[in-house]
C-alpha cells in the first residue's frame, strides 16, 4: 500500500484547485459526499474525500482537508493507493507517490506514464507481458552470447562457422510460424505458455549438448518457440491496450527483454573458466521456470480473440490485404539483413579483433545497450503521441551509419559508435514492433505475423551467410559497410508506412 502526504498553505484559488476530482493520465477521481464534510472555500473548515474511477489501481483515495491559517487555508492532503499490477510495483511507487499529490497540468505528459490512462486489467497484462519478455529476452539472448565459445570449444572457432550456426538455428522459424497461426484458432495464451514451457527446457537441454549439432538443433528449438511465445503475448497486449498507448507497450517489453538478454551477458564471465564454461552460462536458463509458472497466472486471453472466435460461425474471416503484407516483408528483411550479423558476430569481432575477454565484451555490452533503454522509451512515446512513420526513419539511418562504422573503428570511438548505434537505432524498436499486430484483422493476426517472422527471419540467414563470407574474404569493416545498404534502403521503405498511431484495430483493418 503507498501512502503520500503533504500540507500547505495556499489562497483560495489554491485550495479551489485541489478541491476538484483529478482527470489526467494517472487517474479520474469521483467525490465522496458521504465522507465529505464542506462545500468548498466558502467553509472555513472541511474535508473533501475522492476515490479513484479509473486508473491503474486496485484502491485509491485522496483526503483534503483545510481550516483557515490568516487570510489563507492550511491544507492537509493525504492519498493512499495499491496498484494493480504485480512485479514491477516497486519500480513505480516511487513516481506515483511524486505525483499523486500533484495533479498533472492540462496537456501535460508524464514521460513514465502511458499517453492513455490504463484500467487496472490493462495495466496487468502489460506487466505480464513484461515478465514474459524478461524471460524472452534470458533464452533468446543465450546463443548470441555463448556461440563463439561454444564454436571455439566443440568446433572450430570460424566466423563462417558460427554464421552458419546462426543460420541453421533461423531456419526453425518454420516453429514460430506454426505455432503463431495456431494462436488464430486456439487462442494467444494457451500457445504462448505451450512455446514458453518448451522454449525454457529446451535451453536447460543445451547446457548438456555433446555436439555442436545438438547445441544446434536445441537451440533452434529455444529460440523459435521463445519468440513465437513473445508475439503472441505481445498481440494480447496490442488488442488489450488503447490505440494511443500501444507502442510504448510494446516498447516497455523491449524494455524488459533486455533486462533479460542482460542475464547471460552477465553470466558470460563463466565462459572464461574454461573450455566448457559457457555450459554454466546456459545453465542460469533455469531462472525461467518459476518465471513462467508465476506469469501465467497474471495472463489473460485477448477478448479480441474471444469475440473473434464467438462470431467465427456468423462473420467471415477478413483477408489479409497484399500490400501492407509486402511492404512490411521488404522492410524486415532490408533491416534484418544489417542488424541479424551485426548483432550475432559483435562478440567474434570484439573476440579476435580486438582481443576483448568475456569481462570485457560484458563491459562494452552493458555500457553501450543499458543507455538504448533511452531510445526505446522516446520511439514508443513519439511513435503513439507523433507518428510512427517518422519515428522510425531516423532511427534506420542512425543503424546503418553507426552500426557499420563500429567496424572500423577501435577505441574510445568504436566505444562511441556502440553508444549511438544502440541509443538512437532504438527508436525503431516499438514502431516496428507494433505494426506488425495494427496492419492485419484479428482474425489474421496471429498468422500474418508468423509469416512476417519467416521473411524477416530469411532476411537474417541471408545476412549472415553474406556476413560469414565477406568477413572471412575482406574483413569486417568492408563487410558491414556493404551490409548496412540495408537499413538504408528499409528508411526509404518506411516512408509508405500507414501512419496507425491514435486508430483503433477495427478502424486500421475495416473490410
Amino acid at each position: 500500500m503507498g501512502r503520500s502526504r503533504q500540507v500547505t498553505t495556499l489562497d483560495t484559488a489554491g485550495l479551489d484547485a485541489r478541491l476538484r476530482p483529478r482527470d489526467d493520465q494517472l487517474v479520474l477521481e469521483v467525490a465522496d459526499p458521504a465522507r465529505s464534510a464542506g462545500t468548498g472555500t466558502r467553509d472555513a473548515r472541511g474535508v473533501r474525500v475522492f476515490s479513484g474511477a479509473e486508473g491503474p489501481f486496485r484502491s485509491y483515495e485522496r483526503r483534503v482537508s483545510w481550516e483557515p491559517e490568516g487570510d489563507r487555508h492550511r491544507v492537509e492532503e493525504s492519498a493512499t493507493w495499491q496498484l494493480a499490477f504485480p512485479y514491477w510495483r516497486r519500480l513505480y511507487e516511487p513516481l506515483v507517490r511524486r505525483s499523486v499529490l500533484r495533479p498533472l497540468t492540462r496537456g501535460a505528459r508524464a514521460w513514465w506514464l502511458f499517453p492513455d490512462r490504463l484500467s487496472p486489467e490493462q495495466s496487468t497484462v502489460v506487466a505480464a507481458m513484461a515478465l514474459f519478455n524478461v524471460v524472452g529476452g534470458i533464452i533468446f539472448g543465450m546463443l548470441t552470447q555463448v556461440t563463439t565459445f561454444v564454436s571455439a570449444d566443440l568446433g572450430d572457432g570460424s566466423a563462417s562457422q558460427q554464421t552458419t550456426i546462426f543460420a541453421v538455428v533461423r531456419i526453425g522459424t518454420v516453429l514460430t510460424f506454426v505455432a503463431l497461426a495456431l494462436t488464430d484458432r486456439l487462442g494467444r495464451r494457451r500457445i504462448a505458455l505451450w512455446c514458453c514451457w518448451i522454449a525454457a527446457v529446451a535451453t536447460f537441454l543445451t547446457a548438456l549438448a555433446p555436439s555442436l549439432a545438438a547445441f544446434t538443433v536445441l537451440q533452434l528449438v529455444a529460440r523459435n518457440v521463445s519468440i513465437a511465445a513473445l508475439i503472441a503475448i505481445d498481440t494480447i497486449v496490442v488488442e488489450e491496450l488503447p490505440p494511443g498507448s500501444r507502442a510504448m507497450a510494446v516498447g516497455l517489453g523491449t524494455l524488459a527483454y533486455g533486462l533479460g538478454a542482460g542475464a547471460p551477458v552477465l553470466s558470460l564471465p563463466l565462459a572464461d573458466l574454461g573450455p566448457g564454461g559457457w555450459r554454466l552460462v546456459l545453465a542460469v536458463g533455469v531462472v525461467a521456470f518459476p518465471l513462467i509458472a508465476s506469469g501465467a497466472r497474471h495472463l489473460p486471453e485477448s477478448s479480441r480473440f474471444r469475440a473473434e472466435l464467438a462470431d467465427r460461425d456468423e462473420a467471415p474471416r477478413r483477408r489479409i490485404r497484399g500490400t501492407r503484407f509486402a511492404l512490411l516483408a521488404t522492410l524486415f528483411v532490408l533491416v534484418n539483413v544489417f542488424v541479424a550479423p551485426a548483432s550475432q558476430l559483435q562478440n567474434d569481432y570484439l573476440r579476435t579483433e580486438r582481443g576483448f575477454s568475456g569481462l570485457t565484451i560484458t563491459i562494452l555490452i552493458l555500457v553501450t545497450s543499458v543507455p538504448g533503454a533511452l531510445g526505446v522509451m522516446a520511439g514508443g512515446r513519439l511513435a503513439d503521441t507523433r507518428s510512427r512513420r517518422w519515428t522510425v526513419v531516423p532511427g534506420l539511418l542512425a543503424t546503418a551509419v553507426f552500426g557499420s562504422v563500429f567496424y572500423w573503428l577501435a577505441g574510445p570511438s568504436m566505444w562511441l559508435s556502440a553508444l549511438l548505434a544502440s541509443v538512437l537505432g532504438a527508436l525503431t524498436i516499438a514502431p516496428l514492433g507494433v505494426l506488425g499486430a495494427e496492419l492485419f484483422p484479428t482474425g489474421r493476426r496471429g498468422g500474418a505475423r508468423g509469416a512476417l517472422n519467416v521473411v524477416a527471419v530469411a532476411g537474417s540467414v541471408s545476412g549472415l551467410l553474406l556476413a560469414g563470407a565477406l568477413t572471412d574474404r575482406w574483413g569486417f569493416g568492408p563487410a558491414f559497410s556493404l551490409l548496412a545498404l540495408g537499413p538504408l534502403l528499409a528508411a526509404a521503405c518506411a516512408l509508405w508506412i500507414p501512419e496507425t498511431s491514435g486508430q483503433t484495430l477495427e478502424e486500421l483493418n475495416e473490410p
